[in-house]
């Protein structure tokens, strides 16, 4: 997720009518986006308590969350973060088509794409196993998005040059995200899980099954010490290198924020943690459950005055809880259904669609450059 912004606080496109209530922000707090203890749960601590969450959850007896969906048995600690995951991708439909400002500016991307990868997804398995490929590697990039815009967020907070450090924060957010998944102990597991993923939607003897599920991670798995040593001779220096550049960067009058510090020291810290050290269900489980809570965090603060006007709750003192509850109530029913009929060929296309559509949307409607942050 792309985020840079001139005072952000709401979207500019968004009729902001004086007797619309807003939810209550900290004003007299610098540096923070929401407020200081927003930011510190649903920002900058979120990797944190999802390991809170994930710990005792999966400490306990994996007995203890067996259940039945469809006649399918299932782990209810999975069940729930694919449910989470899932409602937080179709929530990007309430910044793109529930906006009107931003929809009308889009309408083929917003209609029309859509609508025919969807139905494509419905006809063919090989787009729907190209889909599935294509989203593994884009929700990383997306990820390590996210977290490169609150970063970027964070230092315009503190008055600093757009341009400063941008290109510095790009790659370090992309060695921090993918570095641990290529480099990590589970990395085997991590494809393993993808082929898994991905085998029921491609035909057996097709160039996607031979090049994409056999040919491609087999040589991945053959050449994976290689791949580590080299993301580790690579990314030691350049972290060196990071840290230096913005030493320089300080002298030269750039002004630190620590709230982007310590937003980098903390994901980096559990990305490494999770991907080197703990299982790969852990792991998946956090990196995906703290990457949606951000989400759910920072798009409910930046439409809370679309939402208001969208639900017509703007004669409740408490408009903006209410829209946000209905929000998060409507997300979390599509990722409950997503999970309960994933196997089907026209839910699976249209979570494919929904994904997609998610990386894509989120990368252009937070631009800076439309202005429309």
């Amino acid at each position: 997720m792309v985020l840079r912004h001139k005072n952000f606080g709401v979207s500019t496109t968004i009729n902001t009518a004086a007797s619309v209530p807003s939810p209550p922000v900290d004003r007299t707090s610098s540096g923070f986006i929401i407020g200081p203890i927003a930011d510190s749960v649903l920002i900058i601590g979120a990797p944190i308590v999802a390991l809170i969450i994930a710990g005792p959850l999966f400490a306990l007896p994996s007995p203890n969350f067996h259940v039945s969906i469809r006649a399918t048995p299932a782990d209810l600690r999975q069940v729930l973060i694919v449910m989470f995951i899932n409602a937080h991708l179709f929530l990007v439909y309430f910044r793109s088509h529930a906006n009107q400002k931003i929809f009308h500016l889009y309408p083929v991307r917003f209609v029309a794409v859509p609508l025919v990868l969807f139905a494509m997804g419905v006809m063919s398995p090989t787009v729907l196993g190209i889909a599935g490929v294509i989203g593994i590697w884009w929700d990383l990039y997306h990820s390590s998005m996210q977290t490169f815009g609150f970063g970027r967020i964070y230092d315009s907070k503190q008055k600093n040059d757009a341009a400063a450090g941008r290109s510095l924060d790009y790659w370090m957010n992309l060695l921090v995200y993918l570095g641990p998944v290529l480099a990590g102990a589970h990395f085997v597991d991590h494809l393993n899980s993808c082929r898994d993923t991905l085998q029921p939607l491609t035909t057996e003897g097709s160039i996607l099954d031979e090049l994409i599920l056999q040919r491609t991670p087999d040589f991945l798995l053959k050449h994976q010490n290689y791949l580590a040593g080299a993301i580790i001779a690579l990314g030691v220096p350049f972290v060196l290198f990071y840290v230096y550049s913005y030493y320089r960067l300080q002298q030269n009058g750039y002004q630190v924020s620590w709230q982007k510090v310590w937003l980098m020291i903390i994901t980096t810290a559990v990305s490494i943690y999770c991907w080197g050290f703990r299982s790969f269900i852990d792991a998946f489980w956090v990196m995906n459950f703290f990457h949606a809570l951000q989400y759910f965090a920072i798009v409910s603060f930046a439409e809370n005055r679309n939402l208001i006007q969208l639900f017509r709750v703007s004669r409740f003192s408490y408009g903006w809880a209410l829209a946000i509850l209905w929000v998060v109530s409507f997300c979390l029913l599509y990722g409950w259904c997503s999970k309960v009929f994933e196997n089907g060929t026209w839910s699976t296309s249209l979570l494919m669609t929904t994904s997609l559509m998610h990386y894509w949307y989120d990368g252009f409607i937070w631009s800076v450059k439309k202005k429309q942050v």
